[in-house]
């Protein structure tokens, strides 16, 4: 939101905590995604300097039913619900403001920006925060993508391992599920890896950290691109970047 300062991440994950117990309490399912969640899951920072990471808010997804104790919860805990937002777009993601100056951005079972993540079936994985796999997918299905959002997937990599379906590292089959079914995100993922391989040395990495980085990003790419493709993949290959692959992304706030 214009006009909202950087936060110590420490503030908004204590924050973000608050509403994730709330809602647990009233026996919804709710998790934390986005930066601040990224950095909580990353022990290793690999040298970057952590304040060439800024945060401003809070990004959080849950299940739809669960949307009135939600909006219960943000109002006992004094937050603002923001009417414009919540009408229009209901359903599908809410805000909440918070007095001391900074919002909550609230998700509904998936994530429709540049390209569409499902978590339906998903949330539950691992506690707290969405799964590394949908953390990595929420960053990599950005097309305008810039340093944050390389130091978020740059600190996800380093922090755990590829392997197959083990929720609580990067599940490399569900993944390459994903991007084998739809060619737009599997473009759209390739490139972000791309870019990242080559930047992982400017990004404040240690050199041991970038190597590692950039071996785990061209893993991932290479599986990608090896995977078995759908019909539907192999139809759009043909059409290729002559036509628009993804969703332009306008900030509601």
């Amino acid at each position: 939101m214009s006009g909202e300062g950087a936060r110590a991440v420490e503030e908004l994950a204590a924050r973000a905590d608050e509403v994730l117990a709330a809602v647990a309490d009233a026996g919804g399912v709710m998790r934390l995604m986005g930066g601040v969640a990224v950095r909580l899951r990353a022990h290793d920072l690999g040298g970057i300097d952590p304040e060439r990471r800024t945060y401003h808010d809070i990004d959080l997804v849950a299940r739809l039913r669960d949307v009135r104790v939600i909006d219960a919860a943000f109002v006992a805990l004094g937050y603002m619900p923001d009417r414009a937002v919540n009408t229009q777009f209901g359903t599908v993601r809410r805000v909440y403001h918070h007095p001391d100056g900074f919002h909550a951005d609230l998700f509904f079972e998936r994530l429709e920006f540049c390209h569409t993540i499902e978590l339906n079936g998903r949330l539950s994985l691992v506690p707290r925060t969405t799964s590394p796999t949908d953390l990595l997918l929420q960053k990599l299905q950005i097309v305008e993508r810039n340093e944050k959002d390389l130091i978020d997937v740059a600190w996800l990599l380093l922090n755990h391992e590829v392997a197959d379906d083990e929720p609580e590292q990067v599940e490399l089959q569900h993944l390459v599920r994903l991007t084998g079914n739809d060619w737009g995100l599997h473009t759209t993922a390739g490139d972000f890896l791309t870019d990242l391989e080559a930047r992982a040395g400017a990004l404040g990495l240690n050199d041991a950290a970038a190597s590692r980085v950039a071996t785990a990003a061209a893993r991932l790419r290479t599986a990608m691109d090896e995977a078995p493709k759908s019909l539907r993949w192999r139809a759009r290959e043909r059409v290729g970047r002559r036509m628009k692959w993804y969703r332009d992304v306008e900030e509601v706030l």
